[in-house]
């Protein structure tokens, strides 16, 4: 894989929920939030929270162009990006290097509500509000992202495919199950896995030795936590299923349906 790393910074509300799904796109190597473009040094969550530091929640991200594109990133960004009459919640997108200030405007002239000039300023934000919603499940974010119909899927199976965020060991509901059958996608019936490839280990999960078909899957670099996983999408979808790890496939049971033989 080739690499050359670049950064844009995106204000789109609260912090942890843009961080959250911004992480997640194909091509963005790491996340993190923090407080942009204000009148003070090094400030607190409380101290920006109060509209005196002028700074706005900001997620700085870091993306692979050999993988995806700045204006791609924007395009999903302004998605789920909603107008907030709160100065420290404000909309904006800014750089550090000028020449993405050609694309962005571009991709802005239209929305006035939305800031677009050069970075002035970036603090990183406390450790605990990085990756504050995996660190925090039970909580539901208000980001509106458009899904197919065909979807159907619950909180728990929304936050697993569309947000990557995790079910707890042991307690998906295929995990100890052992019955013959194909396990699909759970947005498209795609087939991923086979009950002749599922083994049990004790890592609480559904686990498999291969999927049904290599080119069904792919894999991507996962560097959250401070740690460096191979995380396993479904192709075609592009949902998150799990990990990969050296002998198997760690798969999430709320991205899968299991059809019987």
């Amino acid at each position: 894989m080739k690499y050359n790393i670049k950064t844009i910074y995106v204000a789109g509300g609260c912090f942890w929920e843009i961080e959250a799904y911004i992480s997640r796109l194909k091509g963005v190597i790491q996340t993190e939030v923090g407080y942009a473009n204000g009148i003070t040094h090094d400030p607190t969550y409380e101290q920006v929270a109060s509209d005196k530091t002028k700074h706005a929640e900001c997620v700085k991200v870091n993306y692979n162009t050999f993988e995806t594109s700045l204006e791609e990133i924007i395009k999903e960004f302004l998605k789920i990006i909603q107008p907030s009459e709160s100065p420290h919640h404000r909309l904006g997108i800014y750089w550090h290097d000028p020449k993405d200030a050609k694309c962005i405007l571009r991709l802005v002239n239209k929305n006035p509500s939305i800031e677009a000039h050069e970075l002035k300023g970036f603090y990183l934000a406390e450790n605990k509000y990085q990756k504050y919603l995996e660190k925090h499940p039970e909580i539901n974010s208000n980001i509106k992202i458009k899904m197919n119909q065909s979807d159907n899927l619950t909180l728990l199976s929304y936050q697993v495919t569309k947000l990557a965020m995790n079910e707890e060991a042991f307690s998906g509901k295929y995990a100890d199950f052992d019955e013959e059958g194909t396990y699909v996608d759970i947005t498209n019936n795609e087939e991923l896995f086979s009950s002749k490839d599922k083994i049990k280990n004790d890592s609480g999960y559904a686990c498999f030795t291969k999927p049904i078909n290599p080119d069904a899957i792919t894999s991507l670099r996962d560097f959250s936590y401070g740690m460096v996983r191979l995380e396993i999408r479904a192709q075609k979808s592009g949902i998150h299923l799990g990990y990969k790890k050296r002998d198997y496939y760690e798969i999430n049971s709320a991205a899968l349906k299991f059809v019987y033989k």
